[in-house]
């Protein structure tokens, strides 16, 4: 007797699973401003709109794929540079130097200063990993 393989069905998106990842994407943008964070909530909103408008507009399956990746992917940058962060100033580790990004943008000292590390951090991975996340996709439509 032959065990059949049964097919395994296509992976889709509920709104809930989609509504989450959203606001994870949208939660580091609400934390890209030094203390005092004034406009973090206006901030998270329109990264999650951002992100579903985004998926919604996306009509091929494959492409919401990469999309719901993208949108995991600039979590992990975000929380990356928050444990590093967090982590190396209370152990006394090494911190990666960072360009001054925010720091052309809006004046900080004190405990936004720390804040600002955080997030030119985080920019500055997110940027490496946008920059992966366009050439593999040109990559992968020059062979289609």
């Amino acid at each position: 007797m032959a065990i059949q393989e049964k097919e395994l069905p296509p992976m889709r998106f509920t709104r809930l699973k989609t509504t989450i990842i959203a606001l994870l994407f949208g939660l580091p943008m609400a934390f890209i401003e030094p203390y005092p964070s004034e406009h973090d909530v206006a901030l998270l909103a329109l990264g999650a709109l951002f992100f579903g408008f985004v998926f919604t507009v996306i009509r091929e399956p494959d492409l919401k794929r990469v999309w719901i990746g993208y949108g995991l992917a600039t979590f992990m940058c975000f929380a990356v540079s928050c444990v590093w962060w967090w982590g190396a100033m209370r152990a006394g580790w090494w911190y990666p130097p960072q360009l001054p990004i925010i720091q052309q943008f809006i004046w900080v000292d004190g405990e936004s200063a720390y804040d600002a590390m955080v997030s030119n951090l985080f920019l500055m991975l997110w940027l490496v990993v946008t920059a992966a996340f366009v050439a593999w996709q040109v990559r992968a439509r020059g062979r289609g």
